[in-house]
């Protein structure tokens, strides 16, 4: 997935279509069903994403070591540990983007000439000081 938006739905249709999706997934009765609906919404490299993560967490689950899991499911270390502090913890935070965001102070820049005769002048007078 090249580029994804950063905006976020609201939890009560966030909920819906998580409700829909899972019944769609619970309808499904067998595994070419299931491979037709992900194939509805997902992109092959997507579906090929999520096997690999789901193969990092069973492995995970059956204690496999980092460098076994890495070599199995061709993941980076990286990766196998993120999903594994996602199995330690029990909620995730979203993240909250404000449009009201306090915008960053700029810092005064003092541009002196290259050359000549009094260029350190601006920089004296801007920290209080003269040689």
């Amino acid at each position: 997935m090249s580029f994804t938006s950063k905006k976020y739905f609201d939890g009560t249709f966030k909920n819906k279509i998580w409700k829909d999706f899972l019944k769609e997934i619970v309808g499904a009765r067998d595994e070419s069903q299931l491979i037709k609906i992900l194939d509805k919404a997902l992109t092959q490299k997507e579906i090929n994403l999520l096997e690999k993560r789901l193969a990092v967490l069973f492995l995970l689950k059956n204690n496999y070591s980092y460098r076994k899991i890495a070599e199995i499911a061709d993941v980076h270390y990286n990766t196998i540990s993120f999903i594994k502090r996602g199995l330690e913890k029990s909620i995730r935070k979203s993240k909250k983007y404000s449009a009201m965001s306090k915008p960053k102070k700029k810092k005064e820049r003092i541009f002196l000439p290259p050359y000549g005769k009094g260029r350190w002048k601006p920089y004296f007078d801007a920290i209080g000081t003269h040689p």
